[in-house]
């Protein structure tokens, strides 16, 4: 008889068990050879039995050499292995089978389906199959579902910024802070805070060299996801994903009829009323071309954007009772302060002396190149080490010894290479440069650029604009007929100026107010 054999386990964990792909296959060539088969090929996989089958591509090759090989049985291990499938997908696959005459080898027992007591053996048994399936999966939502009410993490990868203990451990679900990514998070809230778009914050992130979640460049989805996840400070949140009717697209919702909130699951990384600030300000426009202040602008204490009203453009927040700015004249205002500002000589002689600081990037990043390749030497030096012990040349004693000695030393130079990224991560050696560069070019134009330039201008030396407002007062004009007219002058008028700048000029961290009277 010239037999099919598929080998199939759904997890790693069962292919390191008992039930493993190994062993299967040693079962089977028993079989084989006691009864005499013919091995036509052998198929392994790790695959669920649970989803289509059209989407398990070990089984498509069975499938697939069944057509063209024409053999008499397909052996497996259990019949669960064919049968926990959708109803119309084992359906379908036993029709194939029935067609083309082949017999079921379940483990030794053959099952001839062109029996119809066969047929209902094998029958009964898928449906045993499918419910006992359905009842394990049912188990696992509604554990996970209990481990969530706790504040536990039941799935899925740790945010960015925490990871959760191995298994064994007992703090196993509660989410442990990563010090390293912890600085760079807050250091995203700090700049969001500031009114930083996430264009701007992923630029200043890949300036810095700090590596993104995956190791690549940090992109604007990632620094939203980070904005928008709860977890930072403090919030477990499950089922919070809610997919929109019609598309795959997921939305982050918090307030669905299905969400599971903890407060206070785990440790914190960022303050809550720095959340709160964050999402209580307007979002930024989706436009290409943003407005001169746009993400830099707050107005009274809070935060301003671009919009636009019968055709004019104005910065505003949208809620009721705060003032609407003109965009050209509060640009124009805005720019003749910041002038102002940057032609003072106290501003140009720090800049110049920024400049000129010797910063120890030069060393940090050398350190940063041995500290790699020390990490490389360790690793490689603990797989010689396992192969020495596994060829017999070092005892069990001494492997010992020098596996705990060279593990310390890893850990040691991680550490280190750590501390040395942190350090490098806070040491931006273009942003001096790159003022002085701007301040020349301010002066050296004599304030003849355009406004995208002057929002670059601005972006690279200021990090937050604070304007204080008050109504203006006018008196009532009258036309010809003495009729009173309506004022046609700016409702509000801009008081102060506070430019917050990248790089400080004395103890007042940067803050410097240009009073407009």
């Amino acid at each position: 008889m010239r037999v099919i054999a598929l080998f199939r386990v759904s997890t790693e964990t069962q292919a390191n068990e008992g039930a493993s792909l190994d062993a299967q296959q040693r079962r089977y060539r028993e079989l084989a050879n006691t009864q005499g088969w013919i091995t036509v090929a052998e198929f392994k996989g790790c695959e669920s039995a649970t989803q289509a089958s059209k989407e398990r591509r070990v089984l498509q090759k069975v499938l697939k050499c069944i057509q063209e090989q024409n053999p008499d049985a397909l052996y497996v291990h259990e019949q669960s292995r064919l049968t926990r499938g959708d109803d119309l997908e084992v359906a379908l696959l036993f029709r194939e089978l029935k067609e083309r005459g082949l017999k079921i080898i379940i483990n030794g027992v053959i099952r001839d389906l062109n029996s119809i007591d066969e047929r209902f053996m094998v029958g009964i048994q898928s449906l045993v199959d499918r419910t006992e399936s359905e009842r394990i999966k049912e188990r696992q939502l509604r554990g996970k579902r209990e481990k969530a009410k706790q504040g536990k993490k039941n799935s899925g990868f740790a945010p960015y910024g925490y990871y959760n203990p191995t298994h064994g451990n007992p703090n196993r679900g509660t989410l442990q802070i990563v010090d390293e990514q912890a600085l760079v998070v807050r250091k995203i809230f700090d700049y969001a805070v500031n009114g930083l778009s996430n264009y701007e914050i992923c630029r200043r992130l890949n300036a810095a060299g700090i590596p993104a979640p995956r190791g690549k460049n940090w992109g604007k989805s990632t620094i939203s996801r980070i904005l928008d996840n709860p977890a930072y400070i403090g919030i477990h949140a499950s089922n919070v994903w809610v997919s929109e009717k019609g598309s795959r697209t997921f939305r982050l919702n918090l307030k669905n009829s299905d969400a599971i909130i903890v407060e206070n699951a785990h440790e914190p990384i960022v303050y809550r009323e720095v959340w709160d600030e964050i999402h209580a300000r307007p979002k930024a426009p989706s436009t290409g071309k943003p407005n001169m202040l746009t993400g830099m602008l707050w107005v009274n204490g809070v935060p301003f954007s671009g919009n636009s009203n019968n055709g004019q453009s104005f910065y505003c927040n949208q809620k009721p009772g705060y003032p609407w700015l003109q965009v050209e004249s509060t640009n124009s205002t805005i720019w003749d302060a910041f002038v102002s500002l940057a032609r003072q000589p106290k501003f140009v002689t720090a800049m110049i002396q920024e400049a000129q600081e010797q910063r120890p990037t030069e060393s940090i990043e050398s350190g940063i190149k041995l500290c790699n390749a020390k990490v490389t030497k360790l690793k490689k030096r603990l797989d010689n080490l396992v192969d020495m012990r596994a060829d017999g040349e070092i005892s069990k004693a001494v492997y010992l010894q020098k596996t705990g000695e060279t593990k310390d030393q890893l850990e040691s130079a991680e550490n280190e290479l750590g501390r040395l990224r942190v350090e490098f991560a806070s040491t931006d050696r273009t942003k001096a440069e790159r003022i002085v560069k701007t301040v020349q070019a301010l002066v050296g134009r004599k304030n003849k650029l355009t406004s995208e330039q002057k929002r670059n201008v601005l972006q690279t030396i200021v990090e937050k604009i604070e304007v204080k407002v008050g109504r203006t007062k006018h008196g009532q004009l009258r036309n010809n007929l003495g009729q009173l007219q309506t004022s046609t002058g700016p409702k509000w008028m801009i008081k102060d100026v506070f430019l917050r700048l990248a790089l400080p000029l004395d103890d007042r961290n940067g803050d410097l107010a240009t009073p407009l009277l």
